[in-house]
C-alpha cells in the first residue's frame, strides 16, 4: 500500500468528517474518523506506512479544530505503533476487534488531549460530564471504524493496492 494511497485516505477520512459534523452530532459531540485510518494503516500496511498514516491524520486533525498543531499526533503514532506491532497476531477482519481498536484510539486521543490542555495556566477539572462525553466519542469513533475499514479496503483492492503485500521499501 502506497503513501500516497494513505494519504488519500486521510484526506478522504477527514473530509468525510467535516461533511458529517453538521449531520451527526450527539449531545454536542461530532463523529472523528481519524482513529478508523490509524487503525487501516496500523493493521494493512508496515509500520512506517502506520506511522505515517498517524502523523498526517493528527497533523490534519489539529488543522481542523483549535487545538495546538502537533497535539494529536503522539496518541495516535503510539496506537499506530502497537497496533502495527501486533499485526501478524490479529484477526484483522473481525469486526469486534475492529470496533475495539477504533474505540481505544479514541479514548486515547481523548484523554492525551485532555492531559495536555490541563497542564496550562488554569488546570481542567475531571468531572463526569468530560468523562461521558470522551466514553460517546469513543463509541462514535468505534462505531464507524468498521464501515470506513470496509471502504478502503474496497478502494485499495479497486486500485489494484491489495493485498496487503508489504514492499521492499527505501525509505
Amino acid at each position: 500500500m502506497t503513501k500516497t494511497f494513505l494519504l488519500a485516505a486521510v484526506v478522504l477520512a477527514m473530509a468525510l468528517q467535516c461533511a458529517l459534523a453538521a449531520v451527526v452530532n450527539v449531545a454536542g459531540v461530532k463523529l472523528d474518523l481519524t482513529p478508523a485510518v490509524v487503525v487501516f494503516a496500523a493493521l494493512f500496511a508496515s509500520w512506517n506506512r502506520a506511522l505515517f498514516a498517524a502523523v498526517a491524520c493528527g497533523v490534519l486533525l489539529d488543522a481542523l479544530s483549535f487545538q495546538a498543531l502537533g497535539l494529536s499526533v503522539a496518541p495516535l503514532a503510539v496506537a499506530a505503533a502497537v497496533i502495527s506491532h501486533f499485526q501478524r497476531v490479529l484477526y484483522r477482519d473481525n469486526i469486534l476487534l475492529q470496533l475495539a481498536l477504533g474505540g481505544a484510539t479514541s479514548l486515547a486521543l481523548s484523554v492525551w488531549t485532555w492531559l495536555l490542555l490541563g497542564l496550562g495556566a488554569t488546570p481542567l477539572p475531571f468531572e463526569f460530564g468530560i468523562a461521558a462525553k470522551m466514553a460517546l466519542i469513543a463509541l462514535l469513533a468505534a462505531l464507524g471504524t468498521p464501515p470506513l475499514l470496509w471502504l478502503f479496503k474496497g478502494a485499495a483492492r479497486w486500485t489494484g493496492q491489495w493485498p496487503g503485500a508489504k514492499e521492499v521499501e527505501v525509505f
